[in-house]
């Protein structure tokens, strides 16, 4: 640390100096702005909460299954790489329905760096069927959206663009091998028996991100949140009925008894910017009943029923209930926390990353632009699918060029119609997607 002199006493001076006085608190004042803003700043991790997830005994007999998703997956790129490693006694037939999982989270989840998944097989006691973390939690790293708000570490690097754990996992997920597991792809639903599929895509939601510590504490005499004086992300969007922030510390003390009774009240939200959401926002499982690692971690079972299309984060998951549709309320939900989902409608971008300079396979120009943007691929004469995409600062789409197995090497967006400012741009090629800022003026 650097020496700081130490300041003149006042016997040194033979006449008081209100003006010297003035300058010496201006100065420590400056200091203290320039060290307290350092420590908000610098990046800090700590081990994350874990969430376990329930089963229901009773047959639900429904299936959902996202036809149109399944028909574009054969040609659609994976915009992220999620790599999983199995312990010895992961049986080959759970480990084949968790792969199928991962492939559709990698189709909808926009990443430059590899999400590492540790998946246990084991007994878990209870009910429990599986339970779910991220490895690490992240603050104040390079690009977070929000200061002093932990991120899960695979959304972390999502935003930050680089590796922050050193190649560790991201995700801890361990599976009860006491269940009675039904491991098809199929979503074919058998009494008794728990689809793999829908429980994989549950948990690997809880590990990107959809996981809350809101809690009752005290003898559950008063609600709490955070983790080392910090929320999560999540936490940052649960608001009540009156789109009151349950983290609004000028409205809910943490802890505090206001905050303990808007944690059963049966009325606890997530927060949109997305229009469509503003008059229905997604309703989060608060019961009057609190219950510890469920409450406020899931969708309302209520609202969202075994059977409907955004029943997949439900508390719990009953026998024969197959779920293969991630749901477009979970995938608003992961966007407005920081994810860039592929193809998603409305959706708001949080970050842009710029093509690196020595990185010239891929041109942009001109930037400003006015009338016409290209796109140039210096790779000749290679086979490539291609994906460019313009959105609008509110996260529109503007238009889209989709093509698959081509050799072209340049490709143009016309702007001549659009009003000068901000737009973003997304470009696919095969696995790999990049975002640029453009200006048009």
């Amino acid at each position: 640390m650097r020496k700081i002199n130490k300041l003149p006493t006042k016997k040194r001076y033979r006449k008081h100096d209100p003006f010297h006085e003035k300058m010496i608190k201006k100065s420590f004042l400056f200091l203290s702005f320039i060290l307290s803003f350092e420590a908000i700043s610098q990046e800090e991790w700590m081990k994350s909460a874990t969430i376990a997830c329930h089963f229901s005994e009773e047959n639900a007999f429904t299936k959902q299954i996202d036809n149109d998703f399944i028909e574009k997956s054969s040609r659609l790129a994976a915009t992220s790489s999620i790599e999983v490693t199995y312990n010895a006694d992961f049986p080959a037939s759970a480990k084949a329905a968790f792969e199928y999982a991962t492939a559709f989270w990698s189709k909808y989840l926009i990443s430059s760096q590899t999400i590492r998944i540790n998946a246990t097989w084991k007994t878990l006691t209870g009910s429990t069927l599986a339970q779910t973390g991220s490895t690490r939690i992240y603050r104040n790293f390079t690009n977070a959206p929000q200061s002093n708000t932990w991120y899960p570490v695979a959304l972390a690097e999502a935003l930050a663009g680089r590796d922050l754990n050193e190649k560790d996992y991201e995700i801890n997920v361990t599976f009860n091998s006491n269940v009675s597991w039904y491991y098809g792809t199929d979503a074919k639903i058998q009494a008794g028996r728990y689809d793999m599929v829908t429980v994989s895509l549950h948990e690997i939601a809880h590990g990107l991100g959809f996981t809350s510590t809101l809690e009752l504490a005290s003898n559950s005499t008063q609600g709490q949140y955070g983790q080392s004086s910090s929320p999560y992300i999540f936490d940052n969007f649960v608001q009540n009925a009156s789109k009151q922030k349950l983290t609004n510390a000028t409205i809910f003390g943490n802890p505090s008894i206001e905050l303990k009774n808007a944690l059963v009240s049966n009325a606890l939200y997530f927060g949109m910017k997305n229009p469509k959401f503003q008059t229905t926002l997604p309703r989060l499982y608060a019961p009057a009943t609190y219950r510890d690692g469920v409450s406020i971690s899931h969708l309302d079972e209520t609202t969202y029923p075994s059977g409907s299309a955004n029943s997949l984060m439900s508390p719990a998951v009953k026998a024969a209930e197959a779920n293969h549709v991630i749901g477009d309320i979970l995938l608003n939900i992961l966007n407005e926390m920081g994810w860039q989902i592929s193809g998603l409608e409305g959706y708001v971008i949080t970050k842009t990353e710029s093509i690196p300079e020595e990185n010239q396979s891929i041109k942009v120009f001109p930037n400003p632009v006015e009338d016409v943007i290209n796109i140039e691929f210096s790779e000749e004469n290679q086979v490539k699918n291609i994906k460019i995409e313009l959105f609008s600062i509110s996260g529109k789409s503007l238009q889209v060029i989709d093509k698959q197995s081509v050799t072209e090497n340049i490709f143009q967006i016309e702007t001549k119609d659009f009003p000068d400012g901000m737009y973003f741009l997304k470009i696919q090629k095969d696995a790999k997607t990049i975002s640029k800022k453009i200006i048009k003026r």
